[in-house]
């Protein structure tokens, strides 16, 4: 006998404004996408919304924060995303997460840091073409 967990999933349909970023780049084709950066947490709710996102040499950088909040959540694991669409040319996405990651093997597909501080120069130096 072994003990295995219980997911327990609770949708609730809200309506949302989702951002739409337009990026114009010279001699190239746009496709719309959505950008969509996740976090699997427990124990306490937590707030999860991306504050930027950053552009240098054909990549796209979305730097999210996570913020725990006082909500219990009584034993139960939760998903949190946040989204905006964006209209540009195909380019490699990495999602940044500012704040504790989550001890949740899920978790693992995102780049965690502690403070905007800790970003890399390459991060740092890249042009904000969105922020909250």
């Amino acid at each position: 006998m072994v003990e295995v967990p219980k997911v327990v999933v609770v949708m609730e349909e809200e309506e949302v404004e989702v951002p739409v970023i337009d990026v114009d780049m010279p001699g190239e084709d746009k496709n719309e996408r959505t950008l969509l950066v996740e976090a699997e947490v427990s124990d306490y709710d937590h707030e999860l919304e991306i504050e930027e996102v950053r552009a240098a040499n054909k990549k796209l950088y979305v730097i999210a924060s996570l913020e725990k909040t006082e909500t219990s959540l009584d034993g139960k694991t939760i998903r949190k995303q946040d989204q905006i669409d964006l209209n540009a040319p195909a380019m490699d996405v990495e999602y940044i997460i500012i704040g504790e990651r989550p001890d949740r093997v899920f978790n693992k597909n995102n780049t965690y840091v502690a403070s905007k501080a800790n970003l890399n120069d390459a991060i740092k130096n890249a042009t904000v073409i969105y922020s909250e």
